[in-house]
């Protein structure tokens, strides 16, 4: 059907059109029933009148309103946050009035792969926040804030660790721009300063914290200050009970002793928060970042999926989720700070 022939629908004569595997349709500003290949769903209008061209993999949306990516994608991908699949479908041209949006409905490049290279997904590091820092574990607020903005106005997108998970298992792909934000040990600055700044820009981050300090102090993140940031969007993953390295062994420690240390370090911590947070926790900070085989299959044993280290570096699709990478952010300048978003990884394929 074309905008200003609706005559035509209702003719019984052959149309040539109707064996094309591109189907067409013209939205008016009410609910119309789409045919199959819609599922005999009814469509709410974007933005006022439109015509729209539906296949089975795509559909491409023309109206004189330009509708926002968030609208689309509520309307044909049934969920808002899927915004950044039409964004990236339409570049550079991006959103103009009268311009042929294109929506793809099936999934695409799971693995961000193309034949130049592949997709990676930077992993930043934070540890406390304040407005004077005199260690490199410590982010002024003002710095952070920076570092923020900088990923909002350049078209980063967070990613939980649930999304993460996803591509990591080659099940669903992620924004080209994706970085995962993590802050570990629990520090109240997390929630004082880091937190409010996040949510400014629309960002989302997993805190990892070691039970035992977790509302010890008033220097500690508190059990409902946690409830508070998993209700916006946080995560919550452990960094085990002590903050106990899981590759060493005590000084007279047996090697029995040493397992049965670490299992309770993995497993308690998971139980303590599973219980407080009413979760399935999943993800796990290797304390201090040090892992060995050992403490992945302990920790795969626990009932992690993902677990990340210090070591610097992005993660592409085929990355072990049980060894993931991860830059700490010490330094204070913009220079460094971009230089730890490396989102894709040149690479002849072909």
């Amino acid at each position: 059907m074309i905008s200003g022939q609706p005559e035509r629908k209702r003719s019984r004569r052959p149309d040539s059109r109707r064996r094309h595997p591109l189907r067409v349709f013209v939205l008016t500003g009410g609910l119309i029933i789409l045919g199959a290949c819609a599922g005999h769903q009814p469509v709410v209008p974007a933005a006022g009148p439109a015509t729209v061209y539906r296949s089975e993999n795509y559909v491409v949306y023309t109206s004189a309103i330009t509708p926002s990516a968030e609208a689309l994608a509520s309307e044909f991908l049934g969920d808002s946050g899927k915004s950044w699949i039409i964004e990236e479908a339409n570049r550079p041209d991006g959103f103009q009035s009268e311009r042929a949006i294109v929506i793809p409905l099936a999934v695409r490049n799971k693995g961000g792969l193309k034949r130049e290279g592949f997709q990676t997904v930077p992993v930043l590091t934070y540890h406390r926040f304040g407005d004077n820092c005199d260690s490199p574990l410590c982010m002024p607020a003002d710095v952070f804030d920076r570092q923020m903005r900088y990923l909002k106005d350049n078209g980063f997108h967070t990613v939980t660790p649930e999304e993460l998970l996803a591509f990591l298992h080659y099940r669903r792909p992620l924004p080209q721009k994706s970085v995962w934000i993590t802050m570990d040990d629990g520090y109240r600055s997390t929630y004082n300063v880091a937190y409010p700044i996040l949510k400014k820009y629309g960002f989302t981050a997993t805190m990892f914290v070691y039970t035992e300090f977790v509302g010890a102090s008033r220097l500690a993140v508190t059990w409902d200050q946690l409830r508070e940031m998993k209700s916006k969007g946080f995560s919550i993953g452990s960094h085990t009970i002590t903050h106990s390295d899981l590759t060493k062994p005590h000084p007279e420690e047996s090697a029995d002793a040493f397992i049965a240390r670490v299992r309770r370090e993995l497993g308690q911590s998971k139980q303590i928060i599973d219980k407080k947070l009413g979760q399935n926790t999943i993800v796990l900070a290797y304390p201090f970042g040090y892992y060995d085989r050992r403490a992945v299959n302990l920790a795969r044993e626990a009932g992690y999926e993902l677990a990340a280290s210090v070591r610097r570096g992005g993660n592409p699709f085929f990355a072990n989720p049980l060894a993931l990478k991860r830059d700490q952010v010490l330094k204070r300048d913009m220079v460094t700070f971009k230089k730890r978003l490396q989102t894709f990884y040149p690479l002849a394929l072909e």
